[in-house]
């Protein structure tokens, strides 16, 4: 890994086997951060989600030297927001959110998880979006530093339940583009 430029991208269907098997690796050594995902192989992310996610052209990848090195997916509106009461106002075709961002071990400490927010935040302006928002599970203290340091604002704290976590707490944050 002499060369560690990160390349960010469009995720393609041609990458799909690569991206699963990119977050299944990562899931297989979440216990190895203190931090680490708490995602749970086929029940999130399924490869079901990653499928939709490429097919709607939703996920992107950052690679080094050919080899995913982190990825992201940046959606629409999540309808699990809605109760939350957001600091600015937008209607639901102004509102990106990230989800499944993630880096490989061999790749921490790099920067490349605010490259992929900062690549986030320029596809959102492009896609004329006014806000970006996002959770995060509640004592997952780095992801809470990064996007702090990104610009992102703490909003509130909401139990919300999904597949792979149960009911938890989550931490929602909001960038205003």
């Amino acid at each position: 890994m002499d060369n560690n430029e990160l390349v960010i991208r469009q995720a393609t269907a041609g990458d799909y086997e690569a991206v699963v098997d990119f977050y299944y690796d990562i899931i297989d050594h979440q216990d190895e951060r203190e931090f680490g995902a708490k995602w749970t192989k086929d029940v999130y992310p399924s490869r079901g989600d990653i499928r939709t996610d490429i097919d709607n052209g939703n996920m992107y990848i950052g690679t080094v030297d050919g080899r995913i090195a982190c990825a992201m997916a940046v959606t629409g509106n999540d309808e699990i927001y809605n109760d939350v009461i957001w600091p600015t106002e937008a209607s639901e075709d102004e509102v990106s959110v990230i989800h499944l961002l993630a880096v490989h071990n061999d790749y921490a400490g790099l920067g490349f998880a605010k490259q992929l927010v900062n690549y986030a935040k320029d596809l959102s302006r492009a896609l004329g979006r006014k806000v970006i928002r996002l959770d995060v599970l509640k004592g997952n203290l780095p992801a809470e530093k990064l996007y702090l340091k990104c610009g992102f604002r703490f909003v509130s704290e909401q139990k919300i339940y999904y597949e792979d976590t149960g009911l938890a707490d989550f931490r929602m944050f909001e960038l205003t583009l």
